[in-house]
């Protein structure tokens, strides 16, 4: 598999994303309710908060945009994802390390990964499982096309300065012994989400939080 390692900043990442039915204004739209709720919490908040901020509202937030465009939501392996209509790709929101860098030697990774992850970095023949209430569980057919489909990383990391989070749309190529994706086989630059209030929520350390939802953004 050729692995790209920094985001294609010579070629129409705007275009790229149209290409999958989203956009940078999508995105924004899709992420800056839970960016704003967690920039702007007390530092009495609990450490987990803001990135559960980010993570619960922009997957809700997701879904409520894009499911007109007949995106479906869907599980694989208790991984939540969003699934193109077409199948070309589904994603899911994770934090990560170094998001929009052009440095060849500091490519985003994010913290640790599970069942869900793995398994999406491998040849499968899938083994679906459902989930969901016995009136709205998702079909074999819908988990074996999300877990069939190219996945990616709606990667975020909030600005070292503060006010804002850099964000980029990422296919994860390799994952380490630790659980840790470090290698990309795609990148696409999503433009900076500019934003008001103390973005130092997001802080957390490596080892906090469930494998694969470990949604705070992580500092540099």
């Amino acid at each position: 598999m050729a692995i790209t390692t920094a985001p294609r900043y010579g070629e129409d990442d705007e275009r790229r994303l149209e290409a999958f039915g989203l956009s940078t204004e999508l995105i924004h739209n899709g992420l800056r309710r839970g960016a704003e709720r967690a920039a702007n919490r007390s530092s009495h908040a609990l450490k987990t908060a803001g990135g559960t901020d980010i993570y619960q509202d922009g997957m809700e937030d997701f879904a409520q945009l894009l499911t007109a465009d007949r995106w479906r939501e869907v599980q694989v392996d208790g991984q939540p994802r969003l699934l193109h209509p077409a199948g070309a790709l589904a994603f899911t929101i994770s934090s990560g390390i170094n998001v929009g860098s052009v440095d060849l030697h500091r490519g985003p990774r994010t913290r640790r990964k599970g069942k869900a992850t793995r398994g999406s970095l491998a040849p499968r023949s899938p083994h679906p499982v459902l989930f969901g209430d016995e009136d709205g569980a998702d079909s074999p057919e819908l988990v074996a096309q999300a877990a069939a489909a190219p996945f990616y990383f709606l990667l975020c990391e909030r600005a070292p300065w503060g006010g804002g989070v850099h964000i980029e749309l990422a296919r994860p190529a390799r994952i380490t012994e630790g659980g840790s994706v470090n290698e990309w086989g795609d990148r696409i630059r999503v433009g900076f989400l500019s934003l008001e209030g103390d973005l130092s929520v997001f802080d957390q350390p490596d080892d906090d939080g469930p494998d694969e939802f470990d949604v705070p953004v992580e500092p540099r």
